[in-house]
């Protein structure tokens, strides 16, 4: 093989995650339960944080791609990248929010999409956020995953299976979030591989977790650590990179050979995000 065609093939494996700059990163309102204005947001600390968690993906082993924030003052919560869209091959369903106060990230991203070489689709009349409520897993990661509740509708899940058809063989299944605390899918999900996630049980209503189970092993995280947001984890080969303070569930995954590095993400959990929500896998 040539040397660039095996450099090719090598980045093909690599996780790539796109990030957005947390330069305008405050807390501005209130869309969920963990916003509380009364605490604001120490900017500083929370780039330190930003910058940590990018230094911890890329060692690693992820490529991380930096969007900055450029003419987006007035959207605190770009820096929440995973709500983005969700993507399949060369192409990205892009977010229409729920809350007016973040539906003008979707211009933004959708220009870098563009941009980077990715066929946007999607719906502005269907509410639906991106990777926040949608994520890969299962046998072959063949099974896309929906938080369905106050952020993501169910009528999103036939118009995501008819505009990220590729030909291939795969499903959507719709999981409904029933706890207001955990209002996007991957505040309380999060798959490990094609055969194993963590979630919160109840997060989902009975019909959701068993039709989980059919698709993927479930290993159940407890309320205290899911109120730490350990789901909220980004997945990196073996690496599992969460929020610290977790111990129970990452003496768990150590024994399934995973390693967890914690990091420390308290100015984002102020504005109800972690770990993940500050990724999107492209």
């Amino acid at each position: 093989m040539a040397a660039p065609t095996l450099i090719a093939a090598l980045e093909h494996n690599v996780k790539r995650i796109l990030m957005c700059r947390p330069t305008h990163f405050q807390l501005a309102y209130s869309i969920n339960p963990w916003m509380d204005m009364q605490k604001g947001v120490n900017r500083k600390k929370a780039m330190e944080q930003w910058e940590n968690l990018k230094s911890t993906l890329e060692s690693s082993g992820a490529k991380v791609h930096i969007m900055e924030a450029q003419g987006a003052e007035s959207l605190p919560d770009m820096v929440f990248a995973a709500n983005a869209a969700v993507i399949k091959g060369t192409k990205a369903y892009l977010a229409n929010f729920a809350h007016p106060e973040r539906k003008g990230e979707r211009y933004f991203f959708e220009e870098w999409f563009t941009n980077n070489g990715y066929q946007c689709v999607g719906d502005l009349d269907i509410h639906f956020e991106g990777a926040g409520d949608a994520l890969w897993g299962g046998d072959q990661n063949k099974t896309l995953f929906v938080g369905v509740g106050t952020r993501t509708e169910f009528r999103a899940l036939s118009d995501i299976t008819t505009k990220l058809d590729d030909g291939t063989n795969w499903k959507v299944i719709a999981c409904r979030l029933i706890d207001p605390r955990f209002y996007h899918i991957d505040t309380a999900f999060c798959p490990l591989n094609e055969q194993v996630a963590i979630y919160y049980p109840y997060a989902f209503d009975h019909v959701t977790q068993h039709n989980m189970r059919n698709e993927t092993d479930l290993i159940p995280v407890s309320s205290k650590e899911a109120r730490n947001f350990a789901c909220n984890a980004v997945v990196v080969g073996q690496n599992v990179i969460m929020h610290e303070g977790n111990d129970e569930i990452a003496n768990k995954l150590a024994k399934l050979g995973f390693n967890v590095r914690f990091v420390n993400m308290s100015e984002f959990i102020k504005s109800g995000g972690s770990a993940k929500c500050c990724t999107l896998a492209i």
